[in-house]
């Protein structure tokens, strides 16, 4: 009756949030809707399109011939999905693009669980570097986290984490906290950090070591490694 015909193959699931900035007014979701239609036309693949206005997000269904062409897909399928919302009219300069997100491809039975999933984790991947789309199986962590973020105990866990730091960074110059970040995002791989900060070695020493008085811990030790990454994701989730 919606004339989508996927065949036999599995169907992948995707959302497109939009954020705030961009969420259309009145009619505008109709002419996102046409837009994005249109464009997603193009790529040659059976695609169930609808809409979410109340939630910001745009829900899809497409019908792939195989698992191997997931990657593929989706590659495409983002780059229409902000195709249209560019033809619509709506992307302007200092707004972030929509996050779009690809669950893992599955039968019918799955199909209702996987936009779920996917509409959960676009929430959740707001504040993340942006990228044309993200893995729902990749971000399981930071759902986890989204899922929490109204619990105190999430807020308590990144004060007694990051707490002194963010304090220093309030004070004073430079701030240490994008030093860490970066240091955990390569493993603990000094040379690799202190090329993406741009700074010799010596300077990354010296803020690696006040970052370690500061929060009294050790940086080379896993279990301090693994509460401070959680910290840093989950503080995109608390006030």
């Amino acid at each position: 009756m919606l004339g989508f015909r996927p065949g036999t193959g599995p169907l992948l699931p995707v959302v497109m949030r939009l954020g705030d900035a961009l969420s259309p007014q009145g009619g505008g979701w109709a002419v996102l809707a046409r837009a994005v239609s249109e464009e997603l036309a193009s790529l040659g693949v059976p695609v169930l399109l609808g809409v979410r206005p109340v939630e910001g997000r745009v829900p899809l269904l497409l019908g792939l011939r195989s698992e191997a062409e997931r990657p593929a897909t989706a590659d495409r399928v983002a780059a229409a999905l902000r195709a249209g919302v560019e033809r619509a009219g709506m992307l302007r300069p200092g707004v972030r693009p929509p996050v779009v997100v690809v669950g893992p491809a599955g039968g019918w039975a799955a199909a209702s669980a996987g936009l779920r999933h996917a509409a959960e984790t676009a929430a959740a991947a707001q504040g993340l570097p942006d990228r044309p789309w993200y893995d729902a199986r990749r971000l399981d962590i930071d759902l986890l986290l989204w899922r929490l973020r109204d619990h105190p105990d999430l807020a308590a866990f990144v004060d007694r984490a990051i707490g002194p730091l963010l304090d220093h960074d309030r004070r004073s110059r430079p701030s240490l906290l994008p030093t860490l970040e970066t240091y955990l995002a390569h493993a603990g791989r000094k040379a690799e950090t202190a090329r993406e900060l741009h700074l010799n070695r010596q300077t990354l020493y010296n803020r690696l070591a006040r970052i370690g008085e500061l929060l009294g811990t050790d940086l080379d030790d896993p279990q301090t490694v693994l509460a401070l990454s959680l910290a840093l994701r989950a503080r995109r989730h608390v006030s």
